[in-house]
C-alpha cells in the first residue's frame, strides 16, 4: 500500500500515521468508511435527483471530512467539489461531482483489492 504512485488514491503513510501506526485500526476505519460511503453516496444520488442541493452540500461536506481523516485525497477533493456544488446551487456541478466522486470510489476499492 505504500507506494508513492498511489498516493492520491491514499496516502498511506499519512493515514498510518493518523492513527497511531496501527495498520489493523486503519483498515477497520477504511472497511467503515466503505460501508458509510456506500449509504451516503445513494443519498447523494436521490439528492442530486432531487435537485435538493442543501443536502448535495451537507452530505459532500461530510465525505470530505472523513475522505480527509484518512487520508484519500482523491476522494476529499470530489467531496470538495460535491459541497461546493451544493453550496452554489449548481445541479450540473452537482451530476459532474457525482460521477467524478463514483470514479475516484471504484479506483479505491480496485486499490484495496490489489493490496489486501
Amino acid at each position: 500500500m505504500r507506494n508513492e504512485q498511489n498516493s492520491k488514491i491514499i496516502d498511506y503513510s499519512s493515514a498510518l500515521e493518523r492513527v497511531g501506526g496501527d495498520e489493523s485500526f486503519l483498515k477497520e476505519l477504511i472497511d467503515l468508511y466503505i460501508e458509510d460511503f456506500g449509504e451516503k453516496f445513494v443519498q447523494l444520488q436521490k439528492a442530486v435527483e432531487q435537485e435538493n442541493l442543501d443536502q448535495v452540500k451537507e452530505i459532500g461536506h461530510s465525505l470530505k471530512g472523513s475522505s480527509g481523516n484518512l487520508s484519500l485525497p482523491s476522494l476529499q477533493e470530489a467531496s470538495y467539489q460535491m459541497e461546493m456544488a451544493g453550496k452554489e446551487k449548481n445541479i450540473e456541478k452537482a451530476k459532474k461531482a457525482l460521477t467524478l466522486l463514483d470514479q475516484e470510489f471504484r479506483q479505491l476499492n480496485e486499490f484495496l483489492l490489489k493490496n489486501n
